[in-house]
């Protein structure tokens, strides 16, 4: 899903501003820090922001994706692998910084959007596409540099592996509803490493 499809076109002659843009959804994660979702209001986000509602309804059909997007943005500069180091570390790191982000007041309020949206709705579409979709790549490129390294089997399934240490994550925050804390990640971590390499598992 992309922002043009869940964005409203603005007329021609009136480019989009990055400094409006970034300062609404920087309003965004402020008044969540601060107050609900149910309490966030188009009204408090363009006070905030300092421009007009006209001017975030230009760009966003509703407070759910102005959420969404500051969601994608503050990912986009802590979640990331390590060029460097061991498949262990690179997941441990990964996976500790993506905690901190899920357990964020923006995170929650995501993760409450997709559970509750049904999967068939505009925000959880966005959610894969946008957000777990970039992930999976990014950890399938990862597992597969470590499997030329000699590092893991050459005939590991990538995408089961992705499964193995994204999955019990996802699983904790959206069925179980629990926090994911930084000895669940050491756990789950250890756990998989144990499985797919024995020999690096201890």
């Amino acid at each position: 899903m992309t922002e043009k499809k869940r964005s409203k076109q603005h007329s021609p002659g009136r480019p989009r501003s990055e400094a409006s843009r970034i300062a609404i959804l920087d309003a965004t994660v402020e008044l969540l820090e601060e107050s609900s979702y149910a309490e966030l209001t188009i009204e408090a986000i363009a006070a905030r922001a300092g421009v007009g509602k006209s001017t975030i309804y230009r760009w966003w059909s509703n407070k759910a994706f102005v959420v969404f997007d500051a969601f994608l943005v503050s990912t986009e500069s802590t979640l990331f692998f390590l060029e460097e180091g061991s498949l262990r570390e690179n997941f441990r790191q990964q996976l500790q910084s993506l905690a901190v982000t899920l357990n964020s007041a923006l995170g929650r309020t995501v993760i409450g959007l997709v559970a509750g949206s049904g999967e068939e709705s505009e925000i959880a579409a966005a959610f894969h596409n946008d957000f777990l979709n970039s992930r999976r790549a990014d950890a399938k490129r990862i597992i597969e540099r470590a499997i030329m390294e000699g590092e893991i089997q050459f005939t590991t399934n990538l995408d089961i592996i992705a499964d193995m240490f994204y999955g019990p994550l996802y699983y904790r925050l959206l069925i179980q509803k629990k926090i994911v804390d930084s000895s669940f990640i050491n756990t789950l971590v250890d756990q998989v490493m144990k499985s797919i390499c024995p020999s690096q598992g201890k």
